[in-house]
């Protein structure tokens, strides 16, 4: 039986050692994110392609590597990253162990999202 007042185990990697992210939230973070920009396959012809096997792959060693902190929007890879993320934390059932920073740009198809209006 594990001692619950003994000292956390070490980290699998640096990767692990987890920073406070904020003082008054209180949610730890690894020192670095990973950038989603290059997860999915839509933007293809501008920047290459990642397919849905091979971004599941890299999330899973960032994870086991002692990631636990990705960046995302919702215009990388036209929606894909986003979707990509979401659907690789609920089948490794990881919701709750990893902080996603994303953001919103206005105006991203701007024919389907108020014709160019701002949000």
């Amino acid at each position: 039986m594990a001692d619950i007042f003994g000292p956390a185990p070490e980290p699998p990697t640096e990767l692990g050692r987890l920073r406070v992210l904020s003082k008054t939230a209180g949610i730890r973070v690894s020192p670095l994110i990973l950038g989603g920009m290059s997860i999915g396959d839509a933007w293809s012809g501008a920047m290459g392609s990642m397919n849905k096997e091979r971004a599941f792959e890299l999330l899973d060693a960032f994870y086991e590597a002692g990631g636990n902190f990705i960046d995302t929007a919702n215009n990388y890879q036209n929606e894909q990253s986003e979707a990509w993320i979401g659907e690789w934390m609920v089948s490794r059932k990881l919701r709750d162990q990893i902080v996603i920073a994303t953001k919103f740009t206005t105006d991203y198809k701007k024919y389907e999202v108020g014709g160019g209006k701002s949000a």
